[in-house]
């Protein structure tokens, strides 16, 4: 899709979570220094949580999905700080900084945001490489684990 195409979509989709895109919902964009800087946990479970508590009642129900948005941390973080096109700032008070920083690990996992994980951990992504690794480990682990084979 398109970035018009997006643009316009997300006018059109906003409603349900308070916006209507107001004006210059087509303008490029320029993030702020205030937000820069790399993605500063690797939790990818805990960001997913975070994301499915607070996140997902609007971006379920008609706002725009984030997947494959890419946009880099920078941008993400002052979109969820301060909010934009209809979006409402998410303030620290209900989404601290580090349940931010790992909601941006686990959108890395549905590319919505870019970025390398600390530690030089990469995001599991479904269906992709690499997926069978894990199962091998987890296989190991069972084998070495009586109570594993019992459940």
């Amino acid at each position: 899709m398109t970035r018009l195409a997006w643009m316009s979509a997300l006018a059109l989709t906003l409603g349900a979570c308070g916006g209507s895109g107001g004006e210059g919902a087509h303008e490029a964009h320029e993030t702020s220094a205030d937000y820069a800087g790399p993605i500063a946990s690797n939790d990818i479970a805990r960001g997913e949580t975070v994301y499915n508590q607070i996140c997902m009642a609007c971006h379920a129900s008609g706002a725009p999905t984030l997947d494959n948005l890419g946009w880099d941390p920078a941008r993400m973080r002052q979109q969820v700080r301060e909010g934009e096109d209809g979006m409402p700032a998410i303030r620290e008070s209900r989404l601290s900084n580090d349940d931010l920083e790992a909601v941006l690990a686990y959108m890395t996992t549905t590319g919505g945001v870019s970025g390398e994980l600390p530690g030089g951990a990469e995001p599991a992504t479904s269906g992709g490489e690499g997926g069978d690794d894990a199962d091998d480990t987890m296989d190991e682990m069972d084998a070495g684990d009586p109570a594993a084979e019992e459940g």
